[in-house]
């Protein structure tokens, strides 16, 4: 019984959960490190839309067809965040966009191949896109149904439910899996992966149309020396408000004896900056880990170490130097996989779920307490209040 396992608190702005068995390691809490995003950040206006007007926007390049913007709604994002491999936006507009090319008719994907070859790889990502819906304009475009949006978005509920903590992985296995046995399918999804590229703005093409959506014209030139090609004007970060309060880093600040404050988040540095604004100095910067940070780990050691790999979590913790235990905040499954793989490791990490800002909060509450988690929170503010109520040990 949950009641059994948890001491549960009321706040404002809901309940809380404390695992009982874990309270004692609570109290020797001497660091904090917090994703950024839902738990310092309000982003539900941003990302989501931005991974919906980004998936729209390139299959409707890609097909011919306008596809609408609301299709790809919260609820399906949130299918793919629950995996535990999609808290990079960038990977869910990637499964998003593979799973609705590989479903489009055969003769669709015909000309998108011949259309892709003609493009090239070598042109700057929204030229290529471009390419493409010009050779559609000759050809008069793309008509679909309404039927077969419908059966779309119902076939991607579905698929989401293949998919796991591998992410963009487990999405390349389960479609090759699907049309595999087809060998123009698999041709046409090598090129297609190809066209799209992976990672880098200003190289792919997922990763340029969607930075240039959230970021808007200025931050997106001043992040990545680049000028924008299809966003002229503001971007979605501008509907991002401030979670965290600075009374509650203050606190804990005070608590801790020491700026023992830390961020592990798959989110780019300077757009997060950008909303943190002074705030990011409370901060050792020495525990400071963003997503440019992972890449670049990345390449030096050839391996993937994105989340739910615990890389960023244990780096965070080693700017601290020593500690005795460290609390990590998150808000979605892949923090949950992360703090629970780090723990393999240093066993001295306690994971706090919260849920007050995620899409569908009483589900992702129900999430955590079927997981374990060893905090629940309604939000980050609530941290301070807990802490004191457990009575911390001082060092």
């Amino acid at each position: 019984m949950i009641t059994k396992e948890y001491l549960k608190l009321r706040f404002k702005n809901g309940e809380a959960y404390i695992r009982r068995n874990r309270i004692d390691q609570i109290k020797r809490v001497d660091g904090i490190i917090f994703d950024c995003d839902g738990v310092l950040i309000d982003v539900r206006e941003s990302y989501n839309r931005a991974i919906s007007k980004s998936a729209a926007y390139i299959l409707k390049k890609m097909t011919g067809f306008p596809f609408p913007e609301d299709l790809f709604s919260d609820e399906i994002i949130h299918m793919f965040r629950v995996t535990g491999g999609f808290n990079d936006d960038w990977d869910t507009v990637y499964g998003i966009v593979m799973f609705t090319l590989s479903e489009m008719p055969s003769e669709i994907r015909e000309c998108l191949a011949a259309f892709i070859e003609d493009a090239g790889f070598k042109n700057p990502p929204i030229s290529r896109l471009r390419s493409i819906e010009k050779q559609w304009e000759k050809v008069g475009g793309n008509t679909l149904d309404v039927e077969f949006l419908s059966k779309l978005v119902r076939d991607l509920k579905e698929f989401t439910k293949l998919l796991d903590s591998t992410g963009r992985k487990s999405v390349d296995e389960k479609l090759l899996r699907i049309h595999g046995q087809d060998a123009d399918f698999r041709r046409f999804y090598i090129l297609l992966k190809r066209f799209l590229n992976s990672r880098e703005v200003g190289k792919s093409v997922i990763a340029t149309v969607f930075e240039e959506l959230f970021c808007g014209a200025l931050l997106f030139k001043e992040a990545y020396r680049i000028n924008p090609a299809i966003n002229t004007r503001f971007g979605l970060i501008e509907n991002e408000r401030l979670i965290v309060k600075p009374e509650c880093l203050n606190s804990l600040i005070s608590m801790l004896g020491r700026r023992n404050l830390g961020i592990a988040s798959g989110s780019r540095r300077m757009p997060a900056e950008y909303i943190l604004g002074e705030l990011i100095e409370k901060f050792n910067p020495k525990s400071l880990v963003f997503a440019e940070d992972v890449e670049a780990a990345e390449r030096l050691l050839k391996k993937p170490l994105k989340k739910p790999n615990p890389y960023s979590l244990l780096k965070a913790a080693e700017g601290f130097g020593e500690f005795r235990s460290i609390i990590y905040i998150g808000d979605s499954m892949e923090d949950a996989i992360m703090a629970s793989r780090a723990r393999e490791k240093m066993r001295r990490i306690i994971f706090a779920g919260v849920y007050r800002y995620t899409i569908f909060e009483e589900e992702m509450l129900r999430i955590f307490l079927k997981y374990g988690c060893d905090i629940i929170l309604p939000t980050v503010n609530d941290l301070p209040s807990v802490l004191e109520m457990l009575g911390r040990e001082k060092d």
